[in-house]
């Protein structure tokens, strides 16, 4: 009998949202604009979202399912609340940076939240940092702003 852990509960968790994003969600509720070539349709990156989701459940499901069967070598052990406290920091983080994208604009406070998350899970290269920030925005840039023409959020930075 194959017990389940909590790297394999989440990933039936992640891939059952990930199907319901593909067959239910998407369909039903994100309009399909008939201006917009299908290849830049609101529907694509639904879809695209969806599987991705999709296919690292199933490598979350998998790997977490080999693994249960040894005897616990090579496993990182935490406290009790130690997995409690990372998600909190992280929602209450992001919870901050859509609040704060309103004040600031978008891009800034997509920057300051990069810029927390990757100290916090310890990046500490800055240049590595900087690095990241000017691909991530600028591909945001260019594909969201410049390509499909979404208004980002302003605020009194930019």
């Amino acid at each position: 009998m194959v017990k389940l852990n909590r790297d394999s509960i989440a990933g039936l968790v992640l891939l059952a949202f990930s199907l319901i994003l593909a067959f239910y969600l998407t369909p039903n509720h994100v309009e399909s604009h008939g201006s917009v070539p299908a290849a830049l349709s609101p529907r694509l990156f639904c879809y695209l979202t969806s599987g991705l989701l999709g296919m690292l459940s199933i490598m979350l499901i998998a790997t977490s399912l080999k693994n249960s069967g040894r005897n616990g070598t090579g496993t990182i052990r935490y406290s009790s609340w130690e997995p409690i406290t990372r998600g909190l920091i992280c929602t209450v983080v992001a919870c901050v940076y859509i609040a704060m994208s309103g004040y600031i604009g978008f891009f800034a406070s997509t920057a300051l939240a990069m810029i927390i998350f990757l100290v916090y899970f310890g990046v500490k290269k800055w240049w590595g940092i900087l690095l990241f920030l000017i691909v991530l925005l600028g591909f945001i840039y260019l594909l969201f702003v410049q390509a499909l023409k979404v208004n980002m959020p302003d605020g009194i930075l930019f």
